[in-house]
């Protein structure tokens, strides 16, 4: 399953990740992300309670899609990361390493609301 988390400020996109996500999946997903990189810089939280994996469509537009960010990667600045697996928060932290400008921050599930709080404060200029 898969869904996009409602009623947050417009520069937060948040999902949740929960089996298998599908090519409609990462559509609606970009779709959110870039709304709100047209807006000015964004802070994303993923929710992630279990994966599935991907369908192989999902795979490929996800793939062409990430590479079109690449040159937007300044632009988000927070990427909260909720879930209880232990190396999808190792997994997070390496990302962030390799990214100067995203500060990556991993939270327990039980933590969602904090994690939506700091990704919900206001972005930094």
């Amino acid at each position: 399953m898969f869904r996009l988390l409602p009623d947050l400020p417009p520069h937060v996109v948040a999902f949740e990740v929960d089996g298998t996500v599908t090519k409609p999946d990462i559509e609606a997903l970009f779709r959110e992300i870039d709304g709100a990189l047209a807006r000015g810089r964004v802070h994303l939280v993923a929710e992630i309670t279990g994966i599935g994996g991907m369908t192989l469509d999902a795979l490929r537009t996800n793939a062409g899609k990430s590479a079109g960010l690449l040159t937007k990667l300044g632009q988000i600045r927070r990427f909260a990361v909720v879930t209880d697996e232990g190396w999808i928060g190792t997994l997070a932290k390496a990302q962030g390493a390799l990214v100067p400008s995203l500060d990556v921050q991993v939270w327990p599930c039980a933590e969602l609301e904090d994690a939506v709080a700091w990704a919900s404060e206001p972005v930094a200029a």
